[in-house]
């Protein structure tokens, strides 16, 4: 499978599961990747796998749209556990990645959840 020269992959979470899934993309020097995380030096950073944060902002349901609609993704990778969550999020760390699939689905992006049970342990 060739990828389309130039695609634009917006990688929500940089903390262990966004740290796999960027060094994924970044296996492919066609892949520009952007990162969006609420912290300013999560793991991708501390690690040395990206220089920083692209967007720093708690990526939601509810401001995904002027996010999405500023830098323009090809597609969109949800790389958030329940474990990257601060301790009152817990609870809506599932319902976070359903509706925000359903929100982005909504706009034409296309996303895809990643997966720790996928990709393997960290």
């Amino acid at each position: 499978m060739k990828w389309v020269i130039g695609v634009r992959v917006l990688v929500v979470g940089a903390e262990k599961l966004g740290v796999q899934v960027i060094k994924q993309l970044k296996k492919r020097d066609d892949v520009e990747i952007l990162v969006a995380d609420v912290h300013e030096n999560p793991a991708a950073v501390t690690q040395g796998v990206i220089e920083k944060v692209d967007i720093l902002a708690h990526v939601t349901a509810m401001n995904f749209e002027e996010i999405v609609g500023r830098v323009k993704p090809d597609f969109v990778v949800l790389a958030r556990t329940i474990s990257d969550w601060q301790k009152s999020d817990v609870p809506m760390g599932g319902e976070y990645v359903l509706g925000m699939e359903r929100e982005l689905t909504k706009y034409g992006t296309m996303v895809l959840p990643a997966d720790s049970r996928i990709l393997g342990p960290y």
